[in-house]
């Protein structure tokens, strides 16, 4: 086995975790004392009764300054940030997002659909040739197609609920476990709008090249954040809605806010142990005046976008 690429692989966590000692020697007593006074977490539904259970645990950051500023500790909720890393669970989410938008348009035509063919290429008989009726027929060069691909074709299918929301819970559990898990206390702690700032900050924090921050939801998010994160490209900023395995297995680093980690364990645990079926049944009746209807306010109001 080669191991001259170890270093290159691991230096990102290595200097993280050194970053991270070297933090947690140079905290003051003052720090140290805030801590300890901490409140710890009402963990809903947690299972005091197994001596080996495992309560992870992370660092709260603020954005006020370029350098880790540490200052809190908080629990998380094993069964969402300690559970077995399922990699064919986490396989089952990324095939479905990415299979279920694909859409083929191609359709090849038909002898009925291609231009032209219409006369009989030579007579029936005394030609010394097969009978032709058209040169569009299916044997013919450039003849028509026949049981080929005939677009718009999906591949759409949906994943089971109890699918989603167990790889959602691996794809959590391995980002912590990677220490590429991030708690900030607020976004608004973010102390300037200037994308150079938070690219200095990222790059202090080793917190990679992709950076995901996921907030309760669009209206909470900080202004200078979206301001900082729309000149970086390879930053993402997301509400708490739209968290999926795809976009936090993409990303390095992903960056959470305190209020969306309580909201995120909460709606979590609520799918994970609620009563009655998880998986509710699909009828197009349902929704088809939905559907049909989607752009009926196009023109009435300018805040839809256009409907294609």
């Amino acid at each position: 086995m080669n191991f001259k690429f170890l270093p290159a692989l691991f230096s990102r966590h290595l200097s993280r975790t050194f970053n991270s000692v070297n933090n947690f020697c140079s905290s003051s007593a003052a720090t140290l004392n805030s801590q300890s006074s901490s409140q710890p977490r009402e963990l809903w539904r947690l299972d005091t009764t197994n001596p080996f259970l495992e309560i992870p645990e992370a660092w709260v950051t603020s954005l006020d300054e370029i350098y880790d500023r540490n200052y809190d500790i908080i629990q998380l909720h094993p069964d969402i940030f300690r559970v077995t890393p399922r990699l064919d669970i986490l396989h089952r989410n990324i095939a479905w997002q990415t299979t279920y938008k694909n859409l083929v348009l191609t359709r090849m035509l038909t002898r009925a659909e291609m231009p032209g063919g219409g006369r009989k290429p030579w007579p029936q008989k005394r030609m010394g040739r097969a009978q032709a009726g058209s040169i569009r027929a299916p044997h013919f060069i450039r003849g028509g197609f026949v049981h080929k691909v005939r677009g718009p074709l999906t591949r759409f299918y949906m994943l089971p609920y109890s699918i989603r929301i167990h790889g959602l819970r691996v794809a959590l559990t391995i980002k912590h476990v990677q220490d590429d898990l991030i708690i900030v206390d607020d976004f608004d702690s973010l102390a300037s709008p200037d994308p150079q700032y938070l690219h200095d900050l990222a790059e202090a924090r080793n917190w990679g090249y992709s950076v995901l921050f996921v907030d309760t939801s669009a209206d909470n998010i900080s202004a200078n954040l979206v301001e900082a994160t729309s000149h970086i490209p390879s930053f993402t900023v997301m509400p708490l809605y739209g968290l999926n395995c795809y976009s936090i297995l993409r990303h390095e680093t992903l960056v959470l806010s305190r209020r969306a980690l309580d909201l995120l364990e909460e709606r979590l645990l609520q799918n994970m142990y609620k009563t009655g079926q998880h998986d509710k049944a699909f009828r197009y009746i349902d929704y088809k005046q939905k559907l049909l209807a989607e752009g009926e306010d196009e023109e009435k109001n300018d805040i839809y976008p256009p409907f294609v």
